[in-house]
C-alpha cells in the first residue's frame, strides 16, 4: 500500500524544513461553525446575512475545507430543494471573492433532518432556516 500524505502532514513537513512559517492554528485540525439565517420560503441572503458572510469570508484560509449545509423548517414546501438552494446561494456569494476561488467547498442539503429547535410538523421556526458553514483547517 502506498502512503499518500494529507494536507496536515505536508504543512508540518514544510514547516520543519523551513519552506514557510505555519501558524499553530494551521498545524492543528480545527473546526469552526457559523450560521447564516434566511427568511421563510426564501433562498436570497438578507443584508444582515451578507454582512455575516463577509466576516466569515475573511476567516476562510486557502487551505480550508468548507461545508455549506442548508437547512429548512417543517413548514416550508420542498425542504430538501430549498435547503440545497440556500447552500448554493452562500456558495455563489463566496465564489465572487477572488481570495476564495481555490478553497474546497461542499454543499449539502440537510432539509429538516437537523433542526436547531425541535418543532412539530408545519411549524415555522426561524432558527431552522439556515446555512451552517463549517470551516476545517
Amino acid at each position: 500500500m502506498r502512503y499518500l500524505p494529507n494536507r496536515r502532514s505536508v504543512l508540518q513537513l514544510a514547516a520543519v524544513y523551513g519552506l514557510f512559517q505555519v501558524s499553530p492554528v494551521l498545524a492543528s485540525n480545527s473546526v469552526h461553525s457559523f450560521n447564516i439565517f434566511f427568511d421563510f420560503e426564501s433562498t436570497e441572503m438578507t443584508a444582515g446575512a451578507a454582512q455575516l458572510a463577509e466576516v466569515v469570508a475573511r476567516e476562510i484560509l486557502p487551505i480550508a475545507r468548507v461545508t455549506l449545509a442548508g437547512h429548512a423548517d417543517t413548514a416550508e414546501a420542498q425542504p430538501e430543494r430549498i435547503s440545497y438552494a440556500r447552500g448554493n446561494e452562500v456558495l455563489k456569494y463566496f465564489l465572487r471573492k477572488q481570495s476564495l476561488t481555490r478553497v474546497r467547498f461542499n454543499v449539502v442539503s440537510s432539509g429538516i433532518a437537523e433542526p436547531l429547535v425541535k418543532t412539530g410538523p408545519n411549524t415555522r421556526e426561524p432558527q431552522n432556516r439556515r446555512v451552517e458553514i463549517r470551516l476545517e483547517t
